[in-house]
């Protein structure tokens, strides 16, 4: 219930900022600017409450999935890394059935004593896991995006079947030498092609576009702002800045994240001939990895203005860019 509310809020927030927009064009005077203000503020919460309602839905689905399956006793082995805690689910014959990474990321629900644990779902996908007699109930999964330490019984494993992904075609069966979370580097040789020049351009490029699509829709939508531009009234109070920067955001948003989930690249970087790839997998990021490489990227300026806390492993957000033709050879698909 919760998770619906707050994906009716984000879908609320929506229409809320098509409707004062629009009143914002017909109205005049305080009315005009107070829908200006209202329709500011709807546009900035559309996206948060929209995003976390639909992982608070996705979640309760999956919830709801596990909850149809029995429990069923488990022996386990844990560890935690930073803020993921890792559970090995084994087997009456000592076999890890699955390597699962729990939804809590607050504090450590298992410690080193804990043997025991019930389990309802798949221990290869995901399900709900919980302390005998059911306390502390929470979703598990297994992570496609990490991967999971070795520790345990794995550490004695040759073929660990926990393993989380296929290798990519055309690459080596060898262990590479590229360390964890490094993929995509300047130095990485699995990308040779020379692209730091290009990188630059293509950001520059990107910003540039993001820029003047801002100004742009304001200049030909807003009447009061064409007027003060074409006279060059720049200290003018009808200058509509606050939706330059949100036309500007919009912008950003629609081609860092909708575009290039669906074609790997962006406007700038597909000048470069260059795509996304995620320097923890070395495969092409997801939706969510963008979208939350996107929000890092317009909230840390502010936390560092603000002399705030910034979040743990900030580079990890930071997707590097490489050259279509080496993502291709590299990992087998279409870029």
């Amino acid at each position: 219930m919760h998770a619906l509310v707050v994906l009716g809020l984000g879908v609320g927030c929506a229409v809320a900022f098509v409707h004062f927009v629009d009143v914002s064009q017909t109205e005049k005077g305080r009315t005009a600017k107070d829908a200006d203000r209202l329709a500011l503020l709807c546009f900035f919460a559309v996206l948060p409450l929209t995003v976390t309602g639909i992982v608070m839905t996705r979640t309760a689905f999956r919830r709801w999935l596990s909850a149809r399956h029995r429990w069923q006793v488990w022996h386990i082995e844990s560890l935690r890394t930073g803020i993921q805690e890792w559970v090995h689910l084994i087997d009456d014959r000592g076999t890890i059935a699955g390597t699962v990474v729990l939804r809590k990321w607050t504090s450590r629900t298992f410690s080193g004593d804990d043997r025991l644990v019930w389990f309802a779902g798949a221990p290869n996908k995901a399900g709900l896991i919980a302390k005998p007699g059911g306390a502390d109930t929470q979703l598990a999964y297994r992570s496609l995006f990490y991967t999971p330490p070795r520790f345990g019984t794995s550490l004695f494993v040759k073929n660990d079947p926990s393993a989380p992904s296929p290798r990519p075609r055309g690459t080596s069966s060898a262990p590479s030498s590229e360390p964890a979370g490094k993929h995509g580097g300047l130095d990485d040789s699995a990308f040779p092609s020379p692209r730091k020049l290009r990188r630059t351009l293509a950001y520059a490029l990107d910003i540039a576009l993001h820029v003047a699509i801002g100004i742009g829709v304001v200049f030909f939508s807003d009447e009061a702002t064409r007027h003060a531009v074409t006279h060059r009234e720049w200290n003018s109070p009808q200058l509509a800045w606050w939706a330059v920067i949100g036309y500007f955001l919009l912008a950003s948003f629609v081609d860092r994240v909708v575009l290039q989930s669906v074609t790997r690249t962006t406007l700038g970087k597909a000048v470069f001939g260059l795509v996304v790839i995620d320097r923890e997998t070395g495969r092409y990021p997801r939706a969510r990895r963008l979208l939350a490489a996107w929000l890092i990227g317009v909230i840390m300026p502010l936390l560092l203005l603000g002399d705030s806390s910034v979040p743990e492993r900030p580079e990890r957000y930071l997707l590097p860019a490489v050259r279509r033709t080496d993502a291709r050879r590299v990992l087998g698909q279409p870029a």
